[in-house]
């Protein structure tokens, strides 16, 4: 297959097979929106917090699963967190109040850190030559989990009655998780030792090679910890008031010692190792993943949260059913089956600078166009539109993770732990900007971010050139 062995490809499968399934569980509230509105009682305003907590948990846990799956390794990480999402789903399920479901919500967002596991595997079981393609179809066949949810959950829920059609699809894909998790704990395999550095706690600590780039990573841990700020604020009265005054200036100060102690332990770490020699294979520019965490951030960021806005956005603007507007709503992540690998394969055949950019230019043109969708649209047009403009976003995630493992191999998993936090800053922000505007100013403000991100790639770094010397056949 594609040119992969046959044990690349069992890896392969297995892979993305356990990241589709945690996306299925990630994604299961999406297209029960209305639903949880009609049966439960909740509001508008509680459904926008709802689907910010789902994607909150996942930067802190994008950080601590990359450090974790450096030094456990893949196969255990993977298994571990298929099973707690099944885990996760039955206690969903069983939510009867806003507070049940909020905090079910917060511990599915853990599950969205996923898919730096697999791709710590994928890049122990390719070369660099077959790293895009690889990246592409597991990142690219598992993230269709996402529009597999918005799909298929809405159908297993039509077999019962509205108030508990929901709860039996939610368990159904917690089922798939636990059911995966053995499977791959049981059939996948690993290829290199785990470091012999431990490193566990809320710090994300990457080596780096100059003072330039150890303040660098400084600022850029910023909006981090600024994503966990909002989320706070937002449980303090903008708009619920369900943290006290009291509660959220405890939170506040301690997110901000959190920070501060990060940066005194990245700057303790890294600052001595600064003076001593580094050698030519260790040497990296900081600031080429801090450009593909922007990237991804636009890429990744908001294709999560018009995953999360668009099924209820449809039925709302063209008064669709609940499935009809899912099985719609799902055109937004159909493309990931193709567009994902697509991307890292032109990544792969061209300079990935100029396919970053080229498809940054696309998302920012279907994010202008998306913002004049109005009910008198034929929806023929709109699902069009919707597809352009995944593509060019899910084809950036292709291309954006197959250069992230040339950066510096051995910190993969921290530097896509960082990447994929980044995606969730993203979806934190889109979903912020959603819940203080209406859908038109949310996608021009996405499209505003793309351009942004494109000046940004005109100082990224060419990869042509890196990690020539690792090689597995």
């Amino acid at each position: 297959m594609l040119n992969f062995d046959t044990s690349q490809n069992r890896i392969l499968h297995l892979s993305w097979l356990a990241f589709f399934f945690s996306f299925i569980a990630w994604f299961n509230m999406a297209p029960f929106n209305t639903t949880l509105i009609r049966t439960i009682g909740l509001n508008q305003e509680q459904i926008n917090i709802l689907m910010l907590c789902n994607v909150a948990l996942t930067i802190p846990a994008r950080i601590l699963i990359g450090i974790w799956v450096d030094y456990f390794g893949p196969r255990k990480v993977f298994s571990a967190l298929l099973l707690f999402s099944a885990g996760v789903c039955f206690y969903f399920a069983s939510g009867k109040t806003f507070e049940e479901l909020l905090i079910a919500r917060l511990l599915m967002g853990i599950v969205g850190a996923g898919f730096v596991v697999g791709i710590k595997m994928i890049s122990e079981w390719f070369p660099p030559k077959k790293m895009g393609l690889a990246q592409g179809i597991y990142a690219g066949w598992g993230n269709f989990g996402a529009a597999a949810a918005v799909f298929s959950l809405p159908i297993v829920a039509s077999f019962f009655p509205e108030g508990i059609g929901w709860r039996y699809a939610v368990i159904f894909s917690g089922i798939l998780c636990a059911i995966w998790s053995i499977v791959y704990f049981i059939f996948a395999k690993e290829l290199s030792e785990k470091n012999n550095i431990f490193q566990v706690g809320f710090e994300h600590n990457i080596e780096v090679t100059t003072k330039k780039d150890m303040v660098l990573q400084v600022l850029f841990l910023v909006p981090i910890y600024g994503a966990i700020v909002t989320l706070v604020w937002k449980l303090s009265g903008h708009p619920l008031q369900l943290l006290s005054s009291s509660t959220f200036y405890i939170l506040l100060t301690g997110t901000i010692i959190l920070y501060i102690l990060n940066v005194i332990q990245s700057i303790r770490s890294n600052l001595p190792k600064l003076n001593e020699e580094i050698s030519p294979e260790k040497k990296y520019a900081f600031k080429q993943i801090v450009i593909l965490s922007m990237v991804y951030a636009l890429t990744f960021g908001s294709e999560l949260a018009v995953l999360s806005m668009f099924p209820q956005f449809l039925e709302s603007t063209f008064q669709l059913s609940v499935t009809t507007a899912g099985i719609i709503g799902s055109s937004f992540a159909l493309m990931n089956l193709v567009s994902r690998p697509a991307g890292g394969w032109v990544s792969d055949l061209m300079e990935k600078n100029k396919t970053l950019a080229l498809l940054v230019i696309g998302a920012m043109v279907g994010y202008i166009t998306m913002s004049q969708i109005t009910s008198s649209w034929p929806l023929w047009t709109v699902i069009m539109v919707a597809l352009g403009c995944s593509t060019c976003l899910q084809a950036g995630n292709g291309a954006c993770f197959a250069a992230i493992p040339l950066i510096r191999k051995d910190l993969t998993g921290k530097l896509a732990g960082l990447a994929g936090a980044y995606g969730n800053v993203g979806a934190v922000f889109f979903l912020t900007v959603l819940s203080f505007t209406g859908p038109e100013k949310f996608f021009s403000i996405a499209a505003f971010y793309a351009a942004v991100v494109l000046i940004a790639l005109i100082f990224l770094n060419a990869f042509n050139n890196l990690h020539k010397s690792f090689q597995i056949n």
